[in-house]
């Protein structure tokens, strides 16, 4: 996917396959400095080459001048017994000098319209740590509506943390 589009009020960025070219920036996404504290877990970020990563995928976030900034995931989640109730749950990781310029909304805004293109799924969710204030507003801008706090939900560094739960829908 190398798809590109433009939204009112965010940066232009490209989504592509991951590559082994792509291992340096994967590692320093890996670290504690990068990571910080939402996204303190075990993967180690090589996982997401294989473009399997938790039964979903992931994409590497880049500029047009093919900077490279950043990575998104997707797996699959259900809401009832059939298949058509799945539904596709996100997450993102952009690098710290690049923040603040509304690359993860407009990488996430384009990553719910490729799985909508290429699901039937009605549903892609987002959540974050209820304290994630920045993030909060990063999945507002791209378009996902607020629905209400998960207690105690995620495990990470050594106790249980709320989060809040965020989603957009084929219709929005």
């Amino acid at each position: 996917m190398t798809e590109t589009i433009q939204y009112d009020e965010l940066p232009v960025i490209r989504l592509r396959e991951i590559t082994s070219d792509d291992r340096a920036l994967l590692s320093e996404l890996g670290t504690a400095e990068v990571e910080g504290e939402w996204n303190t877990f075990d993967d180690a970020p090589e996982s997401m080459l294989s473009g399997a990563y938790y039964g979903g995928g992931s994409l590497l976030i880049e500029l047009l001048d093919e900077t490279p900034v950043g990575v998104v995931t997707w797996i699959q989640i259900p809401y009832g017994p059939n298949r058509r109730s799945l539904a596709w749950n996100i997450g993102i990781t952009v690098h710290p000098v690049f923040r603040g310029r509304h690359i993860g909304a407009a990488a996430q805004r384009l990553l719910a319209q490729e799985l909508f293109s290429t699901s039937d799924a009605n549903r892609v969710v987002a959540d974050t740590d209820i304290a994630n204030v920045a993030e909060q507003r990063s999945l507002e801008r791209a378009g996902f509506s607020r629905e209400g706090v998960a207690r105690g939900a995620q495990w990470r560094r050594g106790a249980w943390h709320d989060r809040v739960i965020y989603s957009r829908l084929r219709t929005d």
